[in-house]
């Protein structure tokens, strides 16, 4: 079926192999996702030497690429260490052993596997996770953030001889703030935080027979401490200027750009923005938030309007997936949930020649534009907390900390001093 992938010498092997069916499965897959047929061609051919390797070593053919086999292969298959050919071979074992019967493929292998918490720690940790998830309603990338925190803790604890939650005492507790002396104090904040919440947690459930939670003394972090960095007008206009609106990636980008600009909308809102959220005849973009899970309603600006029609209709890859925003290359689906749209933003810079700016340099810095220019336009705080969808006016205060224009205006001259 696809012999005309192959070279001379290859057809034979190809069309002899017992794995030839599962080959066809595959590339038919990638095929019905509008691959193209040069990436289909090195997938084919890599996946018909995976396969010999295979059957010359009487290996039957892995069901998951994270088997010690898959890696042997790569490291001989790629001996010189050549970064981009090691990816694209992982990818391609990846398709291969991973795409199933009804023709999903998991994307990419994704971050490396995260050590597991100690044995004695183990059980507790899933209650906890548990207890997140179902009383607290936290999301999922938070829950792992505090379970890999934990796991951190809980390997310190038992380096100083602690083999049981209930063996926890406090200095051990202060022992291990003590090791974080180097770190940043927000970063010692959350890692209080989480062990305080993990420690009242383990009391309330009785693993713990007393509460622990006030022997967590990490570093002070005082808020709005600093000012938030943020744009001019005149930069404004050079990174929406800085999208090619000519090509269907730059349609994309601008668009996505001017929602963070007019709205002051979370990267990961704007990813997940779906057709289904803009309401065209009401003139709202009606969202739930992807970090409170709260309902925020905004009204369709008319450049916003003009930005998205423009993509939806001249740029946008014919795709099932309901998100606005999605890759340009096959195969076309939504932007994975880690991806805080940073490319973009990084280009936008780049082209507004503002790539080695000190500060942010993320989609926040938009963000912190937004709140910081609606301040300077004299909105109250309710109004911009409202706008940005924050649960709380101090959430605010952090984002638009002081108006400096208007402080200069109200200062005292050196002769009324």
């Amino acid at each position: 079926m696809f012999s005309h992938y192959y070279a001379r010498d290859q057809v034979s092997r190809y069309q002899a192999s017992p794995h030839k069916p599962r080959i066809d499965h595959v590339a038919s897959c990638l095929l019905a996702r509008k691959y193209l047929d040069v990436v289909i061609a090195d997938h084919v051919r890599e996946w018909l030497r995976f396969a010999t390797y295979c059957d010359e070593r009487g290996v039957s053919l892995p069901t998951t690429v994270h088997v010690p086999e898959v890696t042997t292969y790569i490291s001989q298959r790629v001996p010189h260490k050549s970064a981009s050919r090691a990816r694209f071979v992982r990818a391609a074992m990846r398709i291969f052993l991973d795409t199933n019967e009804q023709g999903d493929i998991r994307r990419r292998i994704g971050t490396a596997e995260r050590r597991p918490p100690p044995m004695w720690f183990g059980t507790d940790l899933e209650s906890y996770k548990t207890f997140l998830r179902d009383a607290r309603g936290l999301a999922e990338r938070t829950v792992s953030k505090r379970a890999w925190q934990l796991t951190q803790i809980a390997e310190a604890f038992e380096r100083n001889g602690v083999h049981a939650v209930a063996d926890i005492e406090p200095s051990h507790i202060q022992q291990f703030f003590i090791q974080l002396e180097g770190q940043k104090p927000a970063t010692r904040l959350t890692y209080g935080v989480t062990l305080r919440s993990f420690l009242r947690w383990a009391y309330g459930s009785g693993v713990l027979p007393v509460d622990l939670g006030a022997a967590v003394i990490a570093a002070r972090h005082f808020r709005q401490t600093g000012l938030r960095d943020a744009l001019s007008a005149d930069e404004i206009g050079r990174v929406l200027d800085a999208a090619d609106r000519s090509s269907p990636i730059g349609r994309r980008d601008f668009a996505a750009l001017l929602l963070a600009v007019r709205y002051g909308l979370r990267p990961s809102d704007i990813r997940r923005l779906r057709l289904d959220d803009v309401h065209w005849r009401k003139g709202v973009i009606a969202i739930c938030q992807a970090k409170t899970g709260n309902p925020l309603v905004l009204p369709l600006l008319p450049d916003v309007t003009t930005a998205l029609i423009e993509y939806i209709r001249n740029g946008r890859p014919t795709t099932n997936a309901r998100e606005i925003f999605v890759r340009h290359r096959a195969p076309f689906e939504p932007f994975v949930p880690a991806n805080n749209l940073s490319t973009i933003m990084r280009a936008a810079l780049r082209g507004a020649g503002m790539a080695q700016r000190p500060g942010r340099r993320g989609f926040y810095l938009l963000r912190h534009t937004f709140a910081t220019r609606l301040l300077a336009a004299g909105c109250p705080m309710k109004t911009i907390g409202d706008l940005m969808g924050h649960v709380s006016t101090d959430t605010t205060m952090e984002y638009a900390n002081v108006d400096l224009a208007t402080l200069r205006g109200v200062a005292l001259s050196q002769a009324e001093v």
